[in-house]
């Protein structure tokens, strides 16, 4: 009894953090009601959940990729292949993520900013699809809003060494994630202790200790695996397309669902809606960054706008191609001066009429914010269900053709199936259109293996599989699947 009223009391005593948890809260049951169930790993996710699932074969851990988002699934993936396990796991960790990456403003100052920053982030369809996911991009996200809160806790006197430490944990977390990253989180950050007033060596000494520790895995690895570090940030650039590019008009073709835009994917027209929403984006950051100006909260307010603009640096003028994931941590940190925004017209010295009316705009944005999100979401969710369940019916049908492990599955969604199957992978976004038989699956014959060729189509895909049985698999759906197998 004495519990429940002290936990009533602290509720009351800080009803900003208790706002955050709410949202927080409704986050991880939209995950759970509106994206968890039965969707299946994608391509990425195999080949993170692969390297520490004791069950499957790993699938290939190419040079551009960090070993954090492993770290994170292993819990789960160590105990059980379940995917449904895995991604209500994740949901519950995303909002525990989002409440303590968010949580770390309302120590910089209580307000209602940080909860409405939390539920615009919260809400957006990329959260929501990606909170489930084994992917790194929206781990980055709450690391860097986590990281620029500590540092703006560190810039302040008297500030201790919590805002220190939670500074570099921070930072070596995102570096884990996704090592370049990191550097363009730090950029800002550095720059700002150059300016006056913010100078802390403490935060310096913090931003440079996470950086090692995070990066420290990604070059054992480089000189392990690929050559030392210059190497494998060579393979990672030619596999990543960088170089000197301008992918703004790709990452808005991108807004409205698309998880990727690069051949052969086709990522469609710019919907208005969307661009729209896109370009409403810098007038209400500006509009924020006045209003906390006219409070007297510019610095807290400019510092993650910029980190927010330096984290999209690259992936908008050294990427060839665009996904909308990408730009997750720059959508993270720029709500907090679009809630600023949001809560201006409700705020100061202002008449009845005008509150009201200032209200009905922001109810108004905010509708219409959930409202095209969820639609998009939904757009984006109902086709991966088929799709993806598809591959788990594929792996079924194939185990039904007594294909055994070890086994070698090849073609079109060859990664996810075979992770199904407890076999190799070999994906072909393009099948070879001579009559060679591939390298890999000489090899897996020559090693004793089973292979299996999946192809979704009613042509024989490329000519070496004239020579194989054709066995067509009725019970899978969408689509018409047929697997061959060597005669």
């Amino acid at each position: 009894m004495g519990s429940t009223k002290s936990l009533r009391s602290w509720l009351r005593a800080d009803p900003w953090r208790t706002l955050l948890i709410l949202v927080a809260v409704c986050y991880g049951i939209v995950q759970l009601a509106a994206v968890t169930p039965k969707m299946g790993v994608g391509w990425d996710e195999v080949v993170y959940v692969s390297q520490v699932d004791p069950r499957v074969p790993a699938a290939e851990f190419i040079a551009p990729r960090a070993r954090g988002i492993t770290l994170i699934v292993a819990p789960v993936v160590l105990i059980t292949s379940s995917t449904d396990a895995l991604r209500i796991y994740l949901s519950l960790l995303s909002a525990v993520a989002l409440y303590a990456s968010f949580g770390t403003w309302l120590r910089v100052r209580s307000g209602p900013t940080v909860p409405l920053a939390a539920l615009l982030f919260g809400s957006l369809w990329l959260s929501l699809f990606y909170g489930s996911a084994a992917m790194p991009n929206m781990w980055v996200a709450f690391g860097a809003v986590a990281a620029v809160g500590c540092f703006v806790r560190c810039t302040r006197p008297d500030s201790g060494r919590g805002p220190l430490i939670g500074l570099a944990v921070s930072v070596a977390a995102v570096a884990l994630l996704r090592p370049p990253d990191s550097v363009w989180l730090v950029i800002p950050l550095a720059v700002a202790l150059a300016m006056p007033g913010w100078r802390r060596i403490g935060a310096g000494a913090a931003l440079i200790a996470g950086l090692v520790a995070g990066w420290a895995d990604w070059i054992i690895e480089a000189f392990v695996r690929f050559g030392g570090p210059v190497a494998r940030w060579q393979a990672a650039g030619a596999a990543n397309e960088t170089g000197l590019h301008f992918s703004l008009y790709e990452h808005a073709r991108a807004l409205n669902g698309p998880l990727l835009c690069r051949p052969p994917a086709h990522c469609g027209p710019v919907v208005l809606p969307w661009l729209l929403w896109w370009g409403a984006i810098p007038v209400l950051v500006l509009l924020g960054l006045y209003a906390a100006r006219r409070r007297e909260r510019l610095a807290e307010c400019v510092l993650p706008a910029l980190t927010g603009l330096s984290l999209a640096v690259p992936y908008i003028f050294l990427v060839g191609y665009a996904a909308p994931r990408f730009l997750l941590p720059t959508y993270a940190l720029l709500v907090f001066p679009i809630a600023h925004s949001a809560l201006w017209p409700l705020e100061g010295p202002r008449g009845r009429a005008v509150r009201r009316a200032g209200a009905a705009l922001v109810a108004a944005g905010f509708l219409a914010q959930f409202t095209l999100q969820g639609l998009t979401l939904d757009k984006v969710v109902s086709p991966r269900l088929s799709k993806r369940q598809a591959d788990v019916e594929v792996a079924g049908a194939l185990a039904a053709f007594t294909v055994r492990r070890p086994c070698l599955v090849y073609g079109e969604h060859a990664v996810m199936i075979a992770y199904r199957m407890g076999c190799e992978a070999h994906t072909v976004l393009s099948w070879p259109q001579d009559s060679e038989v591939p390298a890999s699956v000489l090899a897996a014959q020559g090693a004793g293996k089973t292979v299996v060729a999946v192809d979704k189509g009613r042509s024989v895909p490329a000519p070496f599989l004239w020579a194989w049985e054709r066995r067509r698999l009725p019970e899978v759906r969408p689509g018409t699947w047929y697997a061959y197998v060597p005669r």
